[in-house]
């Protein structure tokens, strides 16, 4: 088949973005709903109808036809309108693209009978399609599936989703873990009869009698010796299935439960490995106490490279600290492991881990006596295996026809050494929902997920059911699967040209993003996976070489010339991600400064992320999808701050990025690559705008919070997290003129129980105010609603003989985490009167000031020669973030913590924030009619160029709150289309 031929089939094989194939599937749905009512007209015809023409003539029935046809033409239109077009190369989100078309008429097909895969007698065509589908996986990814060769046999089953494939893993290695505990249990009571002749080799291949196994021995003896048991049984003793069932089931873990076996045998909680890189299912598995009892806690992550790969040599140094551990008098006390996942095309970033060096590694430690299950998480990547030519993964030689790098392709060859895979037909494998898998090397491994022990293996049909978490479940997924498996082909030629096809086009999509900013843009675009340049550390003029070369030779160069070009094949084999996802980030500049703000960086990838993820009111969709991902520092260590580096970037935090997940065959054809490529730009540009003005200095207007009333007023200014004019938490006193404080004391004594500001009465910054030590200003009253427009002030003047009380930068680099124990305050003031402000540790925050606080006469302190002290209230503030909104906390039944006329008693009075040096402990009261002010929209706010009231009140950056006819909660418009269905079908029954 030549390679034209190959695409257009590829063609065949959906309904395609525009509806290209509508009349073909359209045929095909009708053709399988016809035979379906033919099969029940052909049971027993004799039978009388019971729908009838006269019961279809009765009102009652046309009007139950009428609310079903309005609710389809209700829901399919706004299906339309507000579902995702996964169907459209724009579409670079998830892993998600159109379903194929045999999948559909599969799925279609089989969901008619409504089989259920849990019992054979409900569904017994679909059951055997069911077991044919995990032969055909089991194959794909080179596990045997041939009754009489040597190797063990594979064997697969269809699950609801990965999740589930994992999980059932993760119940697998536990049980084979425990087995050899269990049958050493039987052998004291009705196995006795084989305990002194019965041996088994140990993980350092020494034979020994079973029941002289030491407890780690037990724990690390081969998964394979441990599946041969129960047949060497058999054949050695002639023990029956059954009798050895009985015989085991009181000892079982399945029976007993972790707990007791652990007990019995002094087993400490044993480890579970996975890269960092895992998928959020591995650690939540493993908290499913009820399943797996493992704990989440167990779940360890190893560290990656800088391309997102597990680093063999962690996973090493975590397997020796497990075999090297002591207990508390210095004894040996290693621990055992349950298992190490490898993932096979990480769901962030496509990354695969090396298979090949971690099956080393899993070989050196057996040699030490440590022994553990070895599961790949393909969920992603395991359908790659069909761009590799068969006899070329036989033999391991890796020469690339698509896209992937050696590691990559040896990776995925070397999944057929894994004890089990996770692999995700709804995925790779363009099937429905719901449609994962897993796969066993050893098909024995599936009765360690039953209520019985491994028996001997049988080749006839079984339920389905008794072998995973699952109960119920459609038939219909399975058939889907086996449609496609079957006419697409699990080979070079139908699923291996389809992903092949996607890997060119993620390629190019990286290509793009590698070359996008340069020295004259606004931003800088870094994809997570380097540059070979990069990789080998060539310097910046090399780097900036390869990128000329690839804007020349492969971002509008076809497919089949890239081939042909030796030099530039060997680069676009090299580059990008290992499977077909692009992981990336942005960040900006200011002029020529590159911003090293990480936190200010994510704020711009998430505003990205939602310009480029969200469908407007109107039902505008943007013009591609993308989907956004948080690094973990803790997790990616080096491999982050390498990434953080690449972009400019300083600090610890994790890091907020964004994904370009390509799985549609069509972009690199039809030349959509370079368009959606600059439409991500545009957005871009378009965002950085914001980010440049949030981190602009310039001059504005800046209010402060007038407090007190006798000859020393205070005023605490109202900052903004994410304004760079406004980032400082700033208390300032100062002298003003006699007749701003006779307006201002008139003013507080007409209106008791209104909050007063300080704005400067022209642009400046905050710097020039603290350094001329004075500026003219006006007093107006705040309103919480905001003033458009706004009332004249009472009144103006001069402040001067500016001193600082507090000063305190609010970038992110200057923010440490949220206090664990306490709430501390500012306290300032005289002895006359003094006032409170909370202190901003951590963004977000809240601001709650309050005046003329009553503290108890245990406090004793010198104003002038400390003007500030701290009040450690007694509340873990770290427990109460994030903190509600103005309109939720306004409207909530449940008055707020921090208000008039509340006291709080031992409080903490120190010196220093961290609350060490105590000065005293006693009461702290909030008076009535002193004013308190409680706000976190305007400290959180988020502002955007070109809407003034946004970063304005009045002059002050004050906003407006979100009030009641404003608050809608998320995802409103969904459920006001629900109750639309409701009023139509309501409507109909009222006729």
């Amino acid at each position: 088949m030549s390679e034209k031929d190959k695409s257009n089939a590829v063609a065949a094989w959906f309904l395609g973005p525009k509806g290209e194939n509508a009349e073909s599937l359209r045929q095909l749905l009708t053709e399988a709903l016809e035979y379906h009512v033919q099969g029940r007209i052909d049971y027993f015809p004799g039978d009388p109808s019971v729908i009838t023409p006269e019961v279809k003539a009765t009102a009652a029935f046309q009007k139950q036809i009428q609310k079903q046809t309005t609710l389809v033409k209700l829901l399919s239109g706004d299906l339309t309108k507000s579902s995702v077009p996964f169907w459209n190369p724009r579409y670079n989100a998830h892993m998600l693209m159109d379903t194929s078309m045999p999948g559909i008429l599969g799925y279609f097909t089989a969901m008619l009978f409504n089989a259920n895969n849990v019992a054979l007698e409900a569904s017994p065509l679909t059951t055997a399609i069911e077991i044919e589908v995990g032969k055909q996986l089991a194959k794909m990814v080179g596990y045997n599936i041939m009754l009489h060769n040597p190797d063990p046999i594979g064997w697969g089953h269809i699950t609801a989703d990965g999740s589930i494939a994992n999980l059932e893993s993760m119940w697998a290695a536990r049980n084979l873990k425990f087995y050899p505990l269990s049958l050493r249990l039987a052998m004291m009571n009705q196995l006795k009869f084989i305990a002194d002749t019965f041996r088994v080799d140990t993980c350092t291949h020494e034979s020994k009698f079973l029941k002289d196994f030491t407890t780690w021995e037990l724990l690390n003896i081969l998964p394979t010796d441990v599946l041969d048991i129960p047949t060497r049984l058999n054949k050695e003793y002639s023990i029956t299935a059954q009798f050895l069932q009985d015989a085991l089931n009181p000892y079982l873990i399945q029976t007993v439960g972790k707990e007791r076996l652990e007990r019995e045998f002094h087993v400490k909680p044993m480890a579970y490995f996975a890269s960092a890189t895992m998928h959020y299912s591995w650690p939540k598995g493993a908290g499913q106490s009820s399943i797996t009892g493992i704990g989440s806690e167990n779940v360890i992550s190893v560290t990656v490279d800088n391309s997102a790969r597990m680093d063999p040599n962690d996973l090493r140094r975590l397997l020796h600290e497990c075999l090297n551990l002591k207990d508390a008098q210095g004894n040996p006390a290693p621990r055992a492991v349950y298992a190490v996942v490898a993932i096979v095309g990480s769901t962030e970033h496509g990354a695969c881990d090396p298979l090949k060096d971690i099956l080393d590694v899993r070989d050196e430690f057996r040699r030490k006596g440590l022994s553990f299950v070895l599961h790949a998480d393909g969920a992603w990547g395991a359908y790659f295996a069909t761009t590799i030519p068969e006899i070329i993964a036989r033999l391991d030689i890796f020469v690339p026809t698509v896209p992937l790098n050696t590691k990559t392709l040896e990776s995925i060859v070397r999944m057929r050494d894994c004890d089990s895979i996770t692999v995700d037909p709804h995925k790779s494998g363009y099937i429905q929902y719901p449609a994962g898998g897993l796969l066993y090397r050893d098909e024995r491994m599936r009765y360690l997920v039953t209520w019985t022990s491994p028996i001997v293996y049988r080749n006839d049909l079984q339920s389905i059911g008794v072998f995973g978490v699952e109960g119920s479940k459609p038939g219909a997924a399975p058939v889907a699967t086996w449609f496609s498996h079957t006419i697409l082909g699990l080979d070079t030629d139908g699923y291996g040209q389809l992903l092949g096809e996607a890997l060119f086009s993620a390629v190019k999509m990286y290509a793009h993003l590698a070359t996008m900013s340069t020295n004259k843009t606004n931003f800088i675009v870094r994809p997570l996976n380097m540059l070979p340049a990069e990789i080998k550390g060539n310097r910046r003029g090399e780097v900036e070489a390869q990128k000329e070369l690839i804007r020349k030779k492969i971002l509008h160069v076809p497919n089949h010339k890239l081939v042909t070009d030796r030099e530039i094949w060997k680069l676009v084999v090299e580059m990008g991600s290992d499977l077909s996802i692009n992981t990336f980030a942005v960040n900006f500049k200011l002029g020529d400064v590159v911003n090293e703000d990480v936190i200010e960086a994510n704020y711009l990838n998430k505003r990205i992320y939602e310009k480029l993820s969200t469908i407007d009111d109107s039902g505008k969709k943007p013009p591609l999808f993308l989907i956004s991902t948080v690094l973990s520092q803790k997790n990616y260590g080096e491999c982050l701050f390498k990434f953080k580096d690449r972009l400019g970037l300083k600090g610890s935090q994790d890091l907020y990025t964004l994904v370009n997940a390509v799985m549609s065959p069509w972009p690199t054809a039809i030349g959509l690559t370079e368009e959606v490529a600059q439409s991500l730009q545009g957005t871009i540009v378009k965002e950085c705008e914001v980010s440049v003005y949030r981190n602009t200095l310039t001059e504005d207007y800046h209010a402060f919070i007038m407090q007190g009333t006798d000859s020393k007023l205070f005023f605490v200014h109202l900052p903004m997290f994410n304004m760079e004019n406004h980032r400082l938490q700033l208390i300032i006193t100062g002298e003003i003129p006699i007749q701003m404080r006779f307006a201002y004391i008139g003013a507080r004594e007409k209106n008791p129980d209104t909050v007063y500001l300080l704005v400067n009465d022209t642009p400046t910054t905050l710097e020039k105010i603290l350094a001329a030590k004075e500026f003219e200003a006006r007093i107006e009253p705040f309103n919480p609603r905001g003033q458009q427009p706004c009332v004249p002030p009472i009144v103006k003047g001069k402040i001067t003989n500016i001193k600082v009380i507090v000063q305190k930068k609010l970038n992110s680099k200057f923010l440490t985490p949220y206090p664990t124990d306490k709430m501390p305050f500012y306290v300032y003031g005289s002895d006359a009167q003094k006032h409170i402000d909370h202190v901003y540790t951590a963004s977000p925050n809240i601001q709650m000031t309050a005046e003329q606080v009553v503290i108890g006469r245990h406090l004793q302190n010198d104003w002038n020669a400390n003007p500030v002290l701290y009040a450690q209230l007694p509340f873990v503030e770290s427990s109460m973030h994030p903190f509600t909104t103005n309109f939720e906390r306004e409207t909530a039944l449940e008055p707020f913590f921090f208000r008039s006329d509340m006291q709080y008693d031992h409080v903490l009075f120190t010196k220093d924030l961290a609350g060490k040096e105590v000065v005293a402990t006693t009461s702290l009261r909030l008076q009535k009619k002193k004013n308190v002010f409680i706000d976190t929209d305007m400290l959180n706010a988020d502002p955007e160029p070109g809407a003034m009231e946004s970063v304005s009140y009045c002059g002050a950056h004050v906003h407006e709150v979100n009030y009641a006819e404003e608050y809608k909660p998320r995802g409103h418009k969904y459920m006001q289309m629900i109750d639309d269905f409701k009023a139509a079908l309501q409507g109909i029954d009222s006729q």
